[in-house]
């Protein structure tokens, strides 16, 4: 529930970095999240939050405060235009601006396709409470029952005498008002939303466009040195001699340091190496590339993914843990006419957002700013303060834009890396990571193995279904004894959850150990889930000879509500958020109808795949051609049933990327692991999708009460086994093994 409170405006700008004129006002602050605020306050000794959400100024101007990262997803627009809506304010005299790091903003890790869903609600009665005590100011200027009294469109109106009062001059006398309570708010029936469902251009469109938006890169302190690390090839490594003599005399260096060794588990700790510091950024880059340095070997030196993955797919051929057990498998594979079985895997993988980590620090006695490229400003705040012995409460982060994130830039080990340099060099620091540091020391989508086996009875029906996984567990880099995915990894993306209506179905995991760091990329653990899945369950159709179509539908069954009971699987969100095969069953429809999907001549296929995952239900059909080993994806059309969407323009241009993201993964995406170092380094051997290779692509959104799910992530899962399904149909070549250029030219 929304808390409001009158402050000067002096406080608001120091708080928020705003700008403008205007005093007095109404401000709306929001304690979102009671627990997380408990949490962090028995951590540090917090100052004293000032938590700002909106401000209404006597000017007519209101300004929205974002608290979520805004990475090109269209967040920073996204939750402000839910408030604006119910608020009946006019989105052209709405100003937005990012909020620091700070928990009593409530939950800040813009991850897991969650910002919507966690805070739709919350900004809906926010701007009813605000509405309201805007209708009740006005109600009593005019002396009339507040019933007679309606905001509408940036104004209060009393329809029966054709009176009207604008926002700016209700402010100051409805920020007197007491906040109402919840059951006081009416929020809007959907037909009168203004901007909920439509489409809005993001707020920094134009800077974006023109070069003019600044990011942390664009960051400049006075007295700022520029620093960059070489890093130890091999995590766990510890530098045993370093010759710094050249670099050191290379014009511009100011130093050069040795950052601490790393202590397992990594975690977020930065990482060891060796770091140039330097007046600019060219100094830094010519001194770091004549250092001399030999490294130990590490705890990962032995390992090789190649070898790993092998390793994965001798277990998952053997009876594993056992996770769900529905019906008796065994029994199904006695009885069965026919039994297919089939192993998937799928390597490492990057993410390589266009901007690379950057930081700028600028630490002193017992405090730190950043300005920090960070999906998770809280947890940069905690580790920066943990790493350094700060005091919580003198730790500052401000966000800039992100040039995209993907998960990558939850991690703030890059954040805390800037800080403790800044303490070392007494001044403030802008710490930048090229491409190839990128690349060869992230935090890695995990290698996976996974085996499947079907039976089919003499009525040509799937009777039993069994599966084994094997992947390394993103909580491995939090703690060095896990060795198997966790059952939150294990059930997102349909594993355990898995929706087929089988009548046996049983799910198995084996241990799988790390040969890097790993971490949460778009779409996390549904990446290998939906391509496996979705490639077996293409197999099977081959083998009833049955379409894909009618195969998938019989798979799924009947529209039912799924009890998370059934699927062994903890699932909070059933009540909001309820698992509906009926819905799965409409975007596998929608896509077909959409598409035209049907059998092509030879050299020419569609692929079909469906997907349940972060609340939403996603379907995606390609076409593509294959010439003399050549592929070539030509058409993807994506249907995503996410119940309400907020900015229509933005669910389509997520969309659209998680297409090109989905393709780079699936055709080029490997990262390969050499003696525990990344062999990788660049686009050149890292590739991402080029224009050229390129596909039309079409989106398609199913229209829904339902509540809002995610956005972000649940298009790409279906890509990589939709392609894969198309290359069979175009040449009868099954492909298990990712990425495609193993297997055909890209």
């Amino acid at each position: 529930m929304a808390d409001i409170a009158k402050i000067s405006r002096r406080v608001f700008l120091l708080s928020a970095g705003l700008a403008g004129a205007g005093v007095g006002g109404l401000y709306v602050t929001g304690k979102l999240t009671v627990v997380q605020n408990m949490v962090y306050g028995a951590l540090s000794q917090s100052a004293k939050p000032l938590e700002l959400f909106v401000r209404i100024g006597t000017d007519n101007r209101i300004t929205l405060v974002s608290h979520r990262s805004e990475m090109g997803q269209g967040i920073k627009t996204g939750l402000p235009l839910v408030l604006a809506d119910e608020l009946e304010a006019d989105w052209a005299r709405v100003d937005v601006v990012q909020a620091p790091g700070h928990p009593d903003y409530g939950d800040q890790n813009t991850d897991s396709s969650q910002s919507v869903r966690l805070f739709y609600q919350s900004m809906r009665e926010m701007g009813a409470s605000v509405r309201l005590m805007l209708e009740q100011a006005a109600a009593q200027r005019w002396g009339v029952p507040v019933a007679e009294c309606r905001a509408r469109f940036h104004q209060v109106e009393h329809p029966s005498s054709g009176r009207r009062l604008s926002f700016g001059e209700l402010a100051e006398a409805a920020a007197q008002l007491p906040v109402p309570a919840r059951h006081q708010l009416q929020l809007k029936p959907k037909a009168d939303f203004r901007y909920i469902g439509k489409s809005t251009p993001i707020v920094d469109l134009q800077p974006m466009v023109s070069g003019a938006a600044q990011y942390a890169s664009d960051m400049v302190l006075p007295g700022m040195l520029f620093a960059v690390v070489e890093h130890a090839p091999v995590i766990g490594a510890v530098l045993e001699a370093c010759d710094d003599q050249q670099a050191r005399a290379v014009p511009g260096v100011v130093d050069v340091v040795v950052l601490p060794p790393l202590r397992f588990p990594v975690g977020i700790q930065p990482l060891h190496g060796v770091a140039v510091l330097a007046e600019h950024s060219w100094a830094a880059l010519k001194a770091r590339g004549l250092l001399k340095c030999r490294w130990s070997t590490g705890k990962y030196s032995q390992r090789s993914s190649e070898a790993q993955r092998q390793r994965l797919r001798e277990r998952v051929a053997t009876p594993g843990q056992l996770l769900r057990k529905n019906g008796d498998v065994q029994q199904a594979f006695q009885d069965a006419a026919q039994v297919h079985e089939a192993t998937y895997t799928a390597p490492y993988l990057a993410h390589v957002p266009m901007e690379p980590p950057v930081a700028v620090a600028d630490t002193g006695w017992n405090h730190c700013r950043i300005w920090a490229s960070s999906q998770n400003p809280q947890n940069v705040r905690n580790e920066i303060a943990h790493y350094l012995n700060l005091p919580y409460h003198n730790v500052e982060v401000n966000v800039p834009l992100l040039g995209g994130g993907f998960g990558r830039k939850s991690m703030g080990d890059f954040c805390v890396q800037a800080a403790w340099l800044s303490a070392r060099a007494g001044r403030p620091v802008k710490l930048f990571w090229s491409r190839e540091d990128d690349v060869r020391n992230d935090y890695y989508h995990p290698i996976s193995a996974q085996y499947f086996k079907a039976a089919i009875d003499r009525d040509n029906r799937v009777t039993g279904w069994l599966q084994r996984a094997a992947y390394p567990s993103n909580q491995s880099t939090f703690d060095s004894a896990v060795v198997q995915p966790s059952a939150g990894e294990l059930s997102s993306g349909g594993f355990t959850s898995n929706l087929y209506a089988v009548a046996s179905l049983q799910a198995e995991v084996h241990p799988a150990e790390e040969a890097v760091r790993i971490g949460w990329l778009r779409s996390v653990t549904s990446i290998h889930h939906a391509f496996a899945i979705n490639g077996f369950a293409d197999e099977l159709a081959v083998i009833r000879q049955l379409d894909p179509v009618t195969n998938l539908r019989q798979l799924i069954g009947p529209a039912r509500i799924v009890d998370p009971a059934y699927l062994q699987v903890d699932y909070p969100a059933q009540q909001q958020h309820p698992i509906d095969t009926g819905r799965l069953l409409g975007v596998l429809d929608r896509v077909v109808e959409a598409s035209g999907f049907q059998s092509l001549g030879p050299g020419q296929g569609w692929g079909l795949a469906v997907h349940f995952s972060f609340m939403s239900y996603c379907a995606v059909a390609t076409r593509l051609s294959v010439q003399d080993r050549q592929v070539q994806v030509e058409e993807v059309h994506v249907v995503l049933d996410c119940g309400q969407y907020v900015n229509e323009d933005r669910v389509r241009a997520q969309l659209e990327g998680a297409v090109v993201f989905g393709l780079s993964l699936a055709l080029m995406g490997e990262i390969t692991v050499e003696n525990g170092a990344v062999k990788q380094s660049n686009f050149h051997d890292y590739p991402i999708l080029r224009i050229k290779q390129t596909p039309r692509i079409l989106t398609h959104l199913v229209e829904s009460d339902a509540a809002p799910a995610g956005v972000g992530e649940p298009g790409v899962p279906p890509v990589a086994p939709s392609v894969t399904n198309a290359i069979f149909a175009a040449t009868g070549e099954r492909i298990r093994d990712l990425p495609l250029s193993r297997h055909f030219s890209v």
